[in-house]
């Protein structure tokens, strides 16, 4: 079972801690790259036939990690995304409620 967890960070370390969060990925990615090798060795045997179960099993494995590399990037994306937009609201913060809008009906 998956579970979403949050924290609090400062926000100029929102990158940093983005790169750490990806950087968790690191073992997945390895994992995936040699997983990718072997079942290509698996299936080029020239000495014996290939174990198409043992190839099978591998490539559902490789496949695991591909989903858990994807789902570490996914979130990193939207941390991303969250960060840009924060930025943008920094740069141009929204007008008070109270500020005049401009559409004004009835009164001349």
């Amino acid at each position: 079972m998956r579970v979403k967890l949050s924290y609090t960070v400062d926000a100029d370390d929102i990158l940093r801690e983005a790169a750490k969060i990806l950087g968790l990925s690191q073992e997945d990615v390895g994992h995936a790259i040699q997983m990718f090798k072997a079942v290509q060795e698996e299936l080029r045997k020239e000495d014996a036939p290939p174990n198409t179960t043992v190839v099978v099993e591998m490539i559902e494995d490789f496949r695991k990690a591909l989903s858990a590399i994807d789902t570490r990037l996914v979130e990193v994306g939207e941390i991303i995304k969250n960060y840009q937009l924060q930025q943008l609201e920094a740069q141009n913060p929204p007008a008070p409620e109270w500020a005049p809008r401009g559409d004004y009906f009835g009164a001349d």
